[in-house]
């Protein structure tokens, strides 16, 4: 997807982590759940950050730091200029109309009880409760026909759609309040195939057309490759590699990356893939290993990648990966998490 990309960055996160007390029983100490540790980057008017890894790894909860449904535990970052840390109480609400998100599930975040019309104004009538009722009809009516629907669905409930329908439903509910971010929690994975381009097409021309920055959380990464311009690989909490899709999914350099690309179906039969299978389950957060977190799964462990904590660094012009500490303040030779690019 091209990238219409800004000076002027629409969010800045440094270092935003997000932990959760753990209640562990009767006399025994509360647990702390690191479910996001340390995560930055950038992001654009115009441009689709993708955030990719298996279930645990953060997605969500990066999500709703960002939607500012919860505030981070640590770190800070910026909409709009505008700071947000722990300390900088509750958000405005021009602030917060200014990011939406859009759920996996768009019969479970719609309203059974109310038609269309009520669902769209809704958000109108809260947050802008000077304008008047014509003028929130008006909006909604239009904002159903940006989104691909017919002026008789206006009146309609939610379940008298298909899945595809009341995604584009989701979508207009979210860009109501004209939010310059939207952040896209997993909104195509309960679609199927077909209704799915219908909506990443959907998207990628309301962003066109809006010039929207996008945070697309997703486990898919053939539907990543279709959208993002930059990837964000997490696991479990961190981020281990980021850069622009075209790198990412050609020259994976981290050994996380390089099992999710290979997981990949090709649709080119003439192409022949090996699959990299990795052993056991995703660690519990409540438990993480030591050092660096991959490497019960890593086939390439060493043993300083089993006590030291490995750091984002740029390893090529935007392209970032995590790599052992000690690897990069000795000087020696790249290991694990640093290896030359595979050619095959």
């Amino acid at each position: 997807m091209a990238s219409t990309k800004s000076d002027s960055p629409l969010i800045v996160a440094d270092a935003i982590s997000r932990a959760y007390s753990v209640n562990n029983g009767w006399l025994r100490p509360d647990a702390t759940v690191h479910a996001l540790s340390e995560a930055s980057f950038e992001l654009h008017a115009g441009e689709t950050l993708a955030v990719v890894g298996e279930s645990g790894c953060g997605k969500s909860t990066l999500a709703r730091v960002l939607s500012l449904i919860e505030p981070p535990s640590s770190g800070k970052f910026t909409i709009n200029g505008t700071e947000i840390n722990p300390d900088s109480g509750l958000p405005s609400v021009d602030l917060r109309a200014s990011v939406a998100i859009v759920f996996q599930d768009p019969f479970g975040s719609l309203n059974p009880r109310q038609k269309i019309a009520q669902i769209l104004q809704e958000p109108l009538l809260i947050n802008r409760p000077t304008l008047s009722k014509s003028a929130r009809e008006a909006a909604s009516r239009e904002m159903l026909s940006l989104v691909g629907l017919r002026p008789e669905h206006y009146e309609r409930y939610p379940h008298m759609f298909s899945g595809g329908q009341r995604q584009r439903i989701a979508i207009a509910r979210a860009l109501m309040l004209d939010p310059k971010i939207l952040v896209l929690d997993e909104p195509v994975s309960a679609l199927d195939l077909s209704i799915q381009s219908q909506i990443l097409n959907l998207l990628v021309e309301l962003q066109d057309r809006l010039n929207l920055a996008y945070l697309f959380i997703s486990h898919d990464l053939s539907v990543v490759r279709h959208i993002a311009d930059e990837v964000m690989v997490m696991y479990l909490g961190r981020v281990v590699e980021k850069g622009d899709c075209r790198t990412v999914f050609e020259q994976p350099r981290h050994p996380y990356t390089q099992a999710l690309v290979s997981a990949t179906p090709v649709a080119d039969p003439s192409r022949r893939q090996q699959r990299i299978q990795l052993k056991g389950e995703l660690p519990s957060p409540l438990n993480p290993p030591t050092g660096c977190a991959f490497n019960p799964r890593c086939w390439l462990v060493q043993p300083q990648c089993q006590t030291s904590q490995p750091s984002l660094d740029i390893v090529a012009k935007g392209h970032e990966l995590e790599r052992c500490v000690d690897v990069k303040s000795s000087g020696a030779q790249a290991v694990a998490c640093y290896f030359p690019v595979n050619s095959g």
